[in-house]
């Protein structure tokens, strides 16, 4: 039960907002998980000391704040825009934060998209140049589907800062949701390569202004991916040269390893995942899922998968996957026991990476697996 892995694409067809949007994902986000954290909350706690002393310090507020979006911390950094705003609307930089983290915040709405716009049209009307304002206002139309409205904006950024990278993820974002908005429509294939062409070039031109920026090789990585070129082994390799401790950059590379029938790099990115990290529970039911369907290994299978149930107890994969393993074994009791474990998760309980869909084709798979198995007792 190889299902594709929703959390990338669900990441990667958001929106640029203000200038973490697109990095942003309820269920994953592709910061490296434990150093990346830990200097966040050693700036935080010093931060936190200043505002203690005095909670109306609008300067630290709006540090704070913008440490937070930084590090897509979005409910904490709205709750410190709004209330420097409240210190003082005239300030500009209070201003520019609330505005960015209005449309960020995760209960963000339209009308909230509305209302930020008019602020970064204040901050615009008060200081032209400044490219924080401009690309925000930019993302605003952008959220609001006037693409129209957002590529003006945009070029106007690029005229003050010929390589604002900001407004370059902003571009090849709009490029992007263009493309997955046609794709599918037989009439518009001409205008759908055209968008993808120029969707791979803006992100190849921000790795050219900055070789370090990793998100950049991440979208030319899922692009190619999606189009199932393997061009997109080298662009998540990059990805994660750039970031090695990146376990999010490191599953996407070794899940499309497996894709593309390079079984045995896959199983090695994810043994240096669990021994990075061995919690992440993902790494052990992939390499279960290959040591099973590619190389039947079934008892080696089965260990992998039942390191994912200790962690998980609600992973109805693992579950389903070693009712298999033991129904090939041949080990009907084991199997109806897994399977009978698989249909006792509830929809509610089912991990935040498995679609709904999903969830019933898999107690679909396990029921009539059962239900055939018991009619052969």
């Amino acid at each position: 039960m190889n299902n594709k892995v929703v959390f990338f694409l669900m990441f990667f067809l958001l929106l640029y907002a203000c200038s973490v949007e697109e990095e942003k994902n309820d269920n994953k986000t592709f910061i490296a998980k434990a150093g990346l954290a830990n200097e966040y909350e050693t700036s935080r706690q010093t931060l936190d000391a200043e505002i203690s002393k005095n909670a109306d310090n609008i300067t630290a507020l709006i540090a704070r704040g913008n440490l937070a979006l930084e590090n897509y911390d979005f409910s904490n950094a709205f709750s410190d825009a709004a209330r420097a705003f409240r210190l003082d609307s005239n300030n500009f930089q209070s201003r520019l934060l609330y505005a960015r983290s209005l449309i960020n915040r995760p209960t963000s709405t339209e009308n909230d998209k509305i209302v930020a716009q008019r602020h970064f049209l204040k901050l615009v009307n008060e200081n032209a140049n400044n490219l924080d304002a401009i690309v925000g206002l930019a993302n605003t139309y952008a959220l609001l589907q006037d693409f129209e409205n957002a590529n003006i904006w945009i070029e106007k950024a690029l005229k003050i800062d010929s390589k604002c990278i900001d407004a370059y993820r902003l571009k090849g974002s709009i490029f992007k949701i263009r493309y997955y908005a046609v794709i599918e429509d037989s009439d518009s294939k001409k205008f759908a390569e055209a968008l993808f062409d120029s969707t791979i070039n803006t992100y190849s031109y921000i790795t050219q202004i900055d070789p370090e920026y990793h998100v950049a090789y991440m979208h030319l990585g899922l692009l190619f991916d999606q189009r199932n070129d393997p061009l997109c082994l080298d662009h998540y390799l990059s990805a994660v040269q750039v970031q090695p401790e990146n376990l999010d950059y490191k599953y996407a590379l070794a899940y499309a390893y497996g894709e593309f029938g390079k079984e045995r790099e896959a199983m090695r990115v994810y043994a240096e995942m669990i021994q990075q990290d061995d919690t992440f529970y993902e790494a052990y039911c992939q390499t279960g899922q290959i040591l099973q369907f590619k190389y039947y290994e079934l008892d080696s299978a089965l260990y992998y998968y039942s390191q994912v149930v200790d962690k998980d107890e609600h992973h109805l994969d693992a579950y389903v996957n070693m009712g298999i393993a033991y129904q090939d074994k041949g080990d009907i009791t084991n199997a109806l026991k897994n399977y009978s474990q698989a249909l006792a998760i509830k929809p509610e309980e089912r991990g935040g990476l498995v679609t709904l869909n999903q969830f019933n084709e898999q107690q679909d798979m396990a029921r009539n697996r059962a239900k055939e198995l018991k009619n052969k007792l």
